[in-house]
């Protein structure tokens, strides 16, 4: 069952809450300045949403003129983070001034941070780069962290980002010389999180201070590629054994440690999305977007779990109250806020919450049929979709798009085979035939298999026609806006890219002749064998390392050199050093 969504007429006479804590994390909910209320990002509408924090009544809406991600109050200033295009939206709340929008050189932001009264941190995941924007809209440095960074917070003065695609923790100090666009290169100490062999840490979606001059994070830990020898009737990962699966949610720190269980109890918990930690109770709060709960575990001999509430479908960021015993939830797919009390939880038992409140929307960005698709691809508690809420679609596809990993596939269903995740934006009709094979005629097909061959599920009353619809929905990754210093480069690589006939295959608006080409040399490892992979698009490819079916280049360059070992036409072997260099900067900012 679904929690079930209050009528606000039942909260007239709820008791007062404390008010909103500052908070220090990436979130998608932010206190006003008096604390008594929350702004909520709401990108269904690109709306930001202030609401009361007893009552969750809606008090007022601006418009976010962004599909709205993160949100950082700085005093009066509410800066709100993009999650789809290369903009910051600046809103002041004591006067009458028009927001404003301010590009930045990166194509999203996956997470946005306070780092000081004036300014703020921006994870640019797909570029692999940190950014630092004041509350004025002045760019103050660019670093490049490489992996992926998709979470971020700041400890005693250094920053701490969590990298999706490498695994990693990287700590680093802020170059405080730094000013304007170039990107600069740090040496960060690095902290991998997953240990086990042909295991990876996957979806970093939060790191916290810990109080203690430490973080906390939450991720994902996924077995890729640990057992080829495994049967493939134990190949799915929607199954369990004794609780057991082989992917399951993390913490990483002070109590951290596997925390989910999946035996049916209140510990079914997948898809960690946001964390609140709160130091007086060392209790951490969790929610979690694919099985629509937060749970609450103690570090003390933890973690030990205190207790599980439902919130609704996609919870994606969560505040605490100054004394820790309140929680506020943003339900993103019920466009609804949760309100949770930590007296209502019970250990090894799912409540519901205090309240959850609905709030109106304007007409969506999507189709409500887009969006029940969307809902079904992040749906771990359909056992139709999959038996034990271990896993769903967007556990290798966040977002739509890829977890940047490299899997060994071999089920009931499916002959043995390494390939890396593609994006699942690209599940579109003009990009089909689908996958790296061009196995799939269209998206509802690929959607079918993908239940029924890796995920355990039947598949019965699955709406794939809405599954198609949210993946034909989503738009294609930004381009990253050059800065005047990357301009002359990529447009001399922009003539390489003609000049060398990248053109011939990479070509139209997705730059991609939906064609099967052999290109690459044989593969030394049987499962990588493609005798020709299907062109894949260009968009966005400066943040899909590592590259080709196998993912046997780690960088740009590698790929280059992989097609001249395949292609008996060899013309990217003539390209110089700075040839190859413009061509590279090219083609990260596609």
């Amino acid at each position: 069952m679904r929690a079930a969504l209050l009528p606000l007429a039942l909260l007239a006479c709820a008791a007062p809450v404390p008010v909103v804590r500052s908070g220090a994390s990436s979130s998608t909910l932010a206190p006003s300045p008096d604390r008594r209320t929350l702004w909520i990002t709401s990108p269904d509408d690109d709306r930001l949403v202030e609401v009361d924090a007893t009552s969750l009544a809606v008090v007022r809406t601006l418009p976010s003129a962004v599909e709205a991600g993160a949100v950082v109050r700085l005093g009066d200033t509410l800066l709100v983070a993009s999650a789809r295009s290369p903009a910051v939206v600046i809103h002041s709340l004591i006067d009458n001034q028009p927001s404003r929008v301010v590009p930045i050189p990166c194509r999203a932001v996956d997470a946005m941070v306070r780092w000081d009264d004036a300014s703020v941190l921006l994870a640019c995941g797909g570029d692999d780069r940190v950014l630092r924007l004041t509350a004025g809209g002045e760019l103050r440095g660019v670093v490049r962290v490489p992996g992926r960074p998709t979470a971020l917070a700041r400890v005693d003065g250094d920053v701490v980002a969590g990298c999706s695609r490498d695994g990693t923790l990287q700590r680093f100090t802020w170059p405080e010389s730094l000013s304007g666009g170039v990107a600069t290169t740090v040496a960060p100490t690095t902290r991998r999180l997953a240990d086990r062999p042909g295991h990876a840490a996957s979806q970093i979606s939060a790191v916290v201070p810990d109080g203690a001059g430490d973080v906390l994070a939450v991720y994902q830990d996924v077995d890729r590629d640990s057992d080829r020898a495994r049967p493939p009737a134990d190949g799915a990962y929607g199954a369990a054994t004794d609780g057991d699966a082989r992917i399951e949610p993390r913490l990483a720190g002070l109590c951290g440690s596997r925390y989910a269980r999946f035996d049916g109890g209140a510990r079914v918990l997948s898809g960690p999305s946001a964390l609140a930690w709160d130091a007086a109770h060392r209790r951490v709060w969790i929610a979690h977007r694919y099985t629509d709960n937060v749970a609450v575990f103690s570090c003390d001999h933890g973690p030990r779990h205190l207790g599980t509430f439902r919130v609704g479908r996609g919870p994606r960021g969560i505040v605490l109250s100054d004394d820790g015993g309140t929680a506020w939830v943003d339900v993103g797919f019920d466009h609804a806020v949760a309100r949770l009390s930590f007296d209502d939880a019970v250990p090894e038992r799912v409540r519901e919450a205090a309240a959850v409140v609905r709030r109106p929307v304007v007409p969506t960005r999507l189709s409500a049929e887009a969006m029940r698709g969307r809902s079904i691809f992040h749906d771990a508690v359909d056992t139709h979709l999959t038996p034990s809420g271990v896993v769903t679609c967007a556990t290798c596809h966040p977002d739509g798009g890829d977890d940047g990993l490299v899997w060994f596939l071999h089920t009931g269903a499916i002959a043995p085979k390494l390939r890396r995740t593609p994006p699942a934006w690209t599940a579109r009709a003009a990009l089909a035939p689908l996958h790296w094979d061009g196995a799939f005629a269209d998206a509802g097909s690929l959607t079918r298999a993908t239940i029924t061959g890796l995920m355990g599920g039947d598949g019965l009353l699955v709406d794939e026609g809405a599954v198609s619809a949210w993946l034909s929905s989503l738009p294609v990754p930004a381009a990253r806006p050059r800065t005047p210093e990357e301009e002359p480069q990529a447009a001399a690589g922009e003539r390489v890219f003609a000049r060398a006939g990248c053109g011939d295959c990479h070509r139209g608006e997705y730059l991609s002749d939906g064609q099967r080409h052999a290109v690459l040399a044989p593969s030394g490892d049987p499962a990588a064998q493609l005798e020709q992979a299907d062109t894949p698009t260009l968009r966005g490819v400066g943040a899909r390392a590592p590259y080709l079916h196998d993912g046997r280049a780690a960088t740009l360059d590698e790929v280059i050199g992989a097609h001249n070992a395949g292609d008996r036409h060899g013309r990217t072997g003539a390209l110089s050093d700075d040839d190859r260099r413009a061509l590279i900067s090219y083609l990260e900012g596609l």
